[in-house]
């Protein structure tokens, strides 16, 4: 297996449904619910951002690792 900053953020998503034990019923929701919940972060960290210097651009999300920092 390989570390987090070597798979992508979708893969480390499907990974953390696996880890829960989600129902293979209830995946699908549980993928976009964490989509949903990456998506807040992004938002929360950005506007964090823009209120210490005024101006922030959204957070790059390219690896595992970044999901795990968010999620």
């Amino acid at each position: 297996m390989s570390n987090a900053l070597g798979i992508g953020p979708s893969v480390m998503i499907n990974r953390i449904v696996d880890r829960t034990g989600t129902p293979a019923a209830a995946q699908l929701a549980k993928v976009a619910e964490l989509r949903m919940i990456l998506m807040q972060a992004s938002d929360d960290e950005q506007a964090r951002a823009a209120r210490a210097t005024g101006e922030a651009k959204a957070p790059t999300i390219n690896s595992g690792a970044d999901v795990d920092r968010l999620v």
